[in-house]
């Protein structure tokens, strides 16, 4: 009979440790629920999330062989960086013959110059020289005009004499005789005139040289002008051949080795910031309208299991993503299946960490009630 008590005694001891543990574990149960329930009510939570970020895709506008990398991938890099060299030898010989034709053009430049100058002042001196001559001519023509005409009144009055036996007819021969003579002094003096206003002429049109001299110089500076322009051209596509990052960031991707041949537009590496990272959340269509801007979001990230993020919501899509599909899918046959349509969320993380990564799978709990 005591054994038979002591072991009703333990049999209700053990069933009343059954019924407190089950007890314990539905109001755990109920707990982990009401958690759940009230997790659900006010978050929209989303498992079809990654890390996004703008990946910069460097590429060549000349074609030619990699010449030398400068970088690795996964290394990090700063704006202006040296990346990737493209052999430029050809552009360096073409750059050098540049150089030696603007040597030539140059030294024509100068040589042009000099000859100006020096017609500028011959010319100059010839033009004075015309001009004083032109003068003396001029004042010989009048002094011989003044000449004639008293020659001709000496005659005149002598033949008025004449009539009074007053004048010699050796006296009358002698005025003749002076003036013819003073008549062809006047037309001598007349030539040497035109000599002096021809030669005037002709020292101006010496001057034409130095305009046809002024347009070889203005030749030559625009060839020098084309030239230079050549060489600008030259030295871009040299540049270009120096391949440098576009931001402050990492290099993601690399898809060239050294010694490859590449093409003009092609990618050759990826560049981003780690510091612009961000979550795209997938969020279906029958709860996005309880999503919207300024939203906190409790992010879980796949490769830290134990560790919490923080991050705001900036932007809900305008398109599920769908309409963006390479492939799309249309219903000619007539079957139709209804399939829920996801909106992408752009999620801001409250604060930047290096340890995330562009791609890695992500949870996200939007909180849409407070």
């Amino acid at each position: 009979m005591t054994l038979s008590g002591a072991r009703k005694r333990y049999l209700r001891g053990r069933a009343a440790v059954r019924t407190v543990a089950v007890l314990v574990l539905m109001v755990a149960l109920l707990l982990l629920a009401g958690q759940w329930l009230i997790y659900r009510i006010n978050h929209v939570h989303v498992v079809d999330a990654r890390i996004k970020t703008d990946m910069v895709a460097v590429a060549s506008r000349l074609p030619g062989w990699v010449r030398s990398l400068a970088v690795e991938e996964g290394d990090a890099v700063t704006e202006q960086q040296p990346l990737l060299e493209i052999d430029s030898r050809e552009l360096e010989l073409e750059l050098a013959v540049i150089a030696s034709r603007r040597a030539v053009l140059e030294a024509e430049t100068a040589r042009i110059g000099a000859e100006l100058d020096f017609a500028r002042a011959v010319d100059n001196t010839e033009l004075k020289l015309a001009d004083q001559a032109l003068a003396a001519a001029r004042l010989e023509l009048a002094r011989q005009q003044l000449g004639l005409a008293k020659a001709a009144e000496d005659l005149q009055r002598l033949q008025g004499m004449t009539a009074n036996a007053m004048v010699s007819a050796q006296q009358l021969a002698d005025a003749r005789h002076r003036r013819d003579g003073s008549a062809l002094d006047l037309k001598l003096a007349e030539n040497q005139s035109r000599a002096a206003t021809a030669g005037r002429a002709r020292a101006e049109a010496e001057l034409l040289r130095q305009q046809v001299l002024a347009r070889e110089a203005e030749v030559v500076a625009g060839r020098l002008a084309e030239l230079a322009a050549e060489e600008q051209t030259l030295q871009l596509r040299l540049r270009d051949h120096r391949l440098r990052s576009p931001v402050d960031g990492r290099v993601a991707r690399t898809f060239v080795e050294t010694g490859e041949y590449v093409q003009a537009g092609q990618n050759l590496m990826l560049v981003f910031r780690p510091g612009s990272l961000w979550v795209e959340a997938n969020v279906k269509e029958t709860a996005v309208r309880k999503v919207q801007p300024g939203q906190a979001v409790q992010i879980e990230v796949d490769a830290y299991p134990d560790e919490e993020f923080r991050g705001t919501v900036t932007r809900v899509g305008y398109a599920a993503t769908s309409e963006f599909a390479l492939i799309p899918s249309p219903n000619p046959s007539g079957n139709f299946t209804k399939m829920t349509q996801r909106i992408p969320v752009r999620i801001v993380f409250d604060q930047p960490d290096s340890r995330l990564r562009p791609g890695m799978m992500v949870e996200a709990g939007i909180r849409v009630r407070n």
